[in-house]
């Protein structure tokens, strides 16, 4: 029903641009009003096709109908998106290719048209094609930069090419300043790719251009606190991960093998480092909560590790907190109550195998693992850790 009350105000649309031309065209004398009976006849043969639900031969008869002038050029272009949304991307190419051919278009239709036809290619996969039209528009159309410069760097990101990304976005932000957390996101590919080279002093330049990029981008801090930790550079990686737990506490759980690696040469207090962060998060995540349970177990024993733990769960219930103390006690109790205690072990951890523990704040994917780019829609550090309440919330046959 919605599908044909859309196509219905379309060919409204199609009747008032075909007016506006007839009306045009008469006008300036192109076109002499008796011979108007030709294309009357071809629109009531259009509107013929529309209610008997044929709206393929409908479409096809207005364009036949529709002469191309600068008052249609909107409606030619609005047949040619219709076509490509509803898959049959060659008429759309066709429509928009016509419509370049025509020598009365001005400069902003002409590229406009331009446009739709590099977005027809990128839907059906013709990457070139689209970028060679991406690049002409965007040295000479200011109207659609940013537009332009979006289509273009998203032709590089799907093809990884991260050289030309890096230098399509360093435009792109200029035009939209909300583009630098993607912009940063090039720069950490391209600092893998270069740590993949064992180029150490390359990645790290790209890994700085990062944050220059975006100051919070965790990612980049993440992997400049491993790669100055595989340096030997524990000064450096401490100081990331300081910064890591000023900015976003709630990563902190994936840094925690850097932060025992740290711990274990003796250049980081983890205790005084994870009260650090507890107290500058709220709700704190469950796994800095545990992980500072571990060391007080480590240094005070069970008795002060427990009553940790049971201070955060009595604020913020958690499976992994319970399963944490489940273990923490299991060796204490008495063996008739032991084969108990396992029986509901068993039943906590099944629980936990399915627990999505991220979520993308933008469409709503969720998973068992961080992608700092989002699967389903694409964009890049929209995906979050889950904690307390959000976490139990999550039904996990909801998303794969």
């Amino acid at each position: 029903m919605q599908e044909l009350l859309f196509l219905g105000l379309f060919m409204a649309a199609l009747g008032i641009g075909w007016f506006l031309g007839r009306r045009e065209a008469i006008k300036v004398g192109v076109m002499l009003a008796p011979h108007a009976s030709a294309i009357d006849k071809q629109y009531f043969i259009g509107l013929n096709y529309l209610l008997n639900e044929q709206p393929d031969e409908a479409i096809e008869t207005f364009i036949r109908a529709l002469e191309v002038n600068p008052e249609t050029v909107e409606t030619h272009i609005a047949i040619g998106k219709l076509f490509c949304q509803r898959g049959d991307v060659e008429r759309a190419i066709k429509v928009h290719q016509n419509l370049l051919a025509r020598p009365n278009l001005t400069a902003l239709q002409a590229d406009r048209v331009q446009f739709e036809l590099a977005r027809d290619y990128l839907a059906v996969g013709l990457h070139h094609r689209a970028e060679r039209l991406l690049n002409e528009l965007v040295e000479t159309s200011t109207s659609l930069r940013a537009e332009v410069l979006a289509d273009l760097v998203r032709i590089h990101e799907r093809e990884r090419d991260w050289p030309q990304a890096v230098a399509v976005g360093r435009r792109l932000v200029k035009e939209r300043e909300s583009f630098a957390v993607t912009l940063a996101h090039y720069h950490c590919e391209l600092a893998r790719e270069a740590l993949a080279r064992s180029e150490v002093p390359q990645a790290r330049r790209d890994l700085l251009d990062a944050l220059s990029c975006q100051r919070e981008n965790v990612r980049a801090m993440l992997m400049l606190a491993e790669l100055e930790l595989g340096q030997g550079r524990d000064a450096e990686a401490r100081k990331w991960l300081r910064r890591l737990a000023l900015h976003d506490a709630d990563f902190v759980p994936q840094a925690l093998p850097l932060l025992h690696k740290l711990a274990a040469r003796g250049s980081l207090d983890l205790l005084a480092y994870l009260d650090e962060v507890l107290d500058n998060s709220q709700p704190p995540m469950m796994a800095t909560v545990l992980a500072k349970a571990e060391e007080l177990n480590k240094r005070s024993g069970i008795s002060a590790a427990s009553k940790h733990v049971l201070v955060y769960l009595q604020q913020q219930p958690s499976l992994s907190g319970l399963l944490y103390l489940i273990d923490l006690h299991k060796d204490s109790v008495e063996p008739r109550g032991y084969a108990n205690l396992m029986i509901l072990r068993g039943i906590v951890e099944a629980l936990l195998v399915d627990k999505h523990k991220y979520r993308c704040h933008a469409c709503g994917f969720s998973g068992r693992q961080l992608h700092w780019q989002c699967p389903t829609c694409h964009g890049w550090s929209t995906i979050r850790p889950l904690k307390g309440r959000e976490l139990a919330a999550i039904s996990p046959q909801q998303f794969n």
